[in-house]
């Protein structure tokens, strides 16, 4: 995704929400208080703080889901009566890289951000985060799936609130190109597009996220040992082994078709070749693979590839994002940060992205939604998930490393030669360490 610094600021009343776009009324969830009260609005439950007032806050959230977070933060305000003015500042931050802007000065980072699973650890050990406890953290594990909760938390201390369960990738492609029958093998989608002069959008040579899937494919894997100061200490790394090799032997037939585009964005590829006849990507992209294909979309979980007879189911990463609140001096303020980021993933919001946006929700109660269980995207992620890895936290130059790994195998590489770029891959990892 593209990582932008946009920002708009915005004064949020009750009588500047009539002219929002979207309208919508929030009712206050029935969880029990600690005071035996409720309070107005946003998260419902108590937090032991009064904390009535006006408050400068900073959101960061992805391009996609601006619009709908603007207004859902103002439908918080309304729905408080009164109790909340917020003057709120948003960027438009990717969650991919808004851990890294983060850990960079967080002073100066957002009150409130979405960010990906993997980070939770660096963020907690930058001072980034703000843990979740009391009545608010009891209605988050209540209506969350475990393995959310275990995302969103480190040694069972819950430390941001998941918010999608959608950060992994499937297959997008034209039915008019590719027939049903074809889209469990690369070997048959590749000639399918070829005889349709269609480009397949994949990022296996310029993001490692995607040059991994080949990796954990064959069965390869790279562990990082972490320590207290989230430092790295050590590696258990298999991609230098014959399961590695097995890897590159396939990557070579994705280099001798050159129909492949470096991106996953189904909107801005194909056109060079004709159009889009497959995109790897994930449900972030759904609308636009929707504009860039029509009613002729498909969707599907990964395809196969063989290598000396065998075949492999073509993996990916798999995960959530989380939305976490930054620790502050001023304990109204947190409160209210929290009352913020609880509503923004609560049952009721995660419907309406899932309704405006299609991100996948969390929340155990939306998961059953019949228009949840029916959406093309979703299902297929749900089929890829036995093939999927949970995406873990590794050094970031290792992604960048991956996809070097990929690049360097070409269409006539020999075995030699594919044993060297993996034996320099694997000399790379000790300066990792550092990061």
């Amino acid at each position: 995704m593209k990582k932008m610094f946009i920002t708009t600021a915005l004064l949020f009343s009750v009588a500047a929400l009539s002219s929002c776009t979207f309208v919508y009324k929030y009712v206050v969830p029935n969880y029990p208080a600690n005071n035996g009260g409720n309070t107005e609005g946003g998260g419902g439950e108590e937090t032991g703080v009064d904390d009535a007032g006006t408050y400068n806050i900073k959101v960061w959230c992805d391009d996609r889901i601006y619009d709908l977070t603007s207004t859902q933060i103002g439908n918080f305000v309304t729905q408080s009566n009164g109790k909340y003015t917020i003057n709120l500042t948003i960027d438009r931050q990717d969650e991919g890289s808004a851990a890294s802007r983060m850990t960079e000065d967080v002073s100066n980072g957002a009150d409130i951000y979405v960010f990906a699973q993997d980070q939770l650890s660096k963020l907690k050990t930058a001072g980034a985060l703000a843990s979740i406890g009391g009545d608010i953290e009891k209605a988050v594990r209540a209506e969350t799936e475990q393995v959310g909760i275990d995302a969103a938390s480190i040694n069972n201390k819950l430390y941001a609130f998941p918010f999608t369960s959608d950060n992994g990738y499937f297959m997008y492609y034209d039915k008019r190109v590719i027939p049903e029958a074809d889209v469990g093998d690369i070997e048959k989608i590749v000639a399918d597009c070829k005889a349709a002069n269609k480009s397949i959008a994949y990022s296996i040579f310029g993001n490692g996220f995607y040059s991994a899937s080949y990796f954990m494919a064959t069965g390869c894997e790279s562990l990082w040992d972490i320590n207290a100061a989230n430092k790295f200490t050590g590696y258990h790394d298999t991609y230098n082994t014959e399961n590695g090799v097995t890897a590159c032997k396939a990557i070579k037939f994705l280099k001798a078709n050159n129909i492949f585009t470096n991106s996953d964005d189904p909107s801005k590829l194909g056109r060079e070749k004709g159009g889009l006849g497959a995109c790897i990507s994930g449900i972030w992209n759904y609308k636009y693979a929707v504009d860039a294909i029509g009613e002729n979309l498909g969707c599907a979980p990964m395809p196969c590839f063989s290598v000396d007879g065998k075949k492999y189911h073509i993996s990916s990463f798999s995960g959530y994002k989380l939305i976490g609140v930054k620790p502050q001096t001023d304990a109204k303020k947190v409160s209210v940060c929290k009352r913020i980021a609880r509503y923004l993933s609560s049952q009721l919001c995660q419907t309406e992205r899932f309704n405006i946006a299609n991100w996948g929700p969390t929340n155990t109660t939306c998961l059953e939604l019949p228009q949840v269980k029916a959406h093309p995207g979703l299902a297929a992620l749900r089929a890829q998930a036995p093939y999927s890895k949970p995406q873990v936290q590794c050094p970031s130059s290792w992604f960048s490393s991956v996809s070097s790994l990929a690049n360097a195998i070409m269409a006539d590489s020999s075995e030699g030669e594919i044993k060297a770029a993996l034996a320099s891959y694997e000399a790379n990892l000790e300066t990792f360490l550092d990061d």
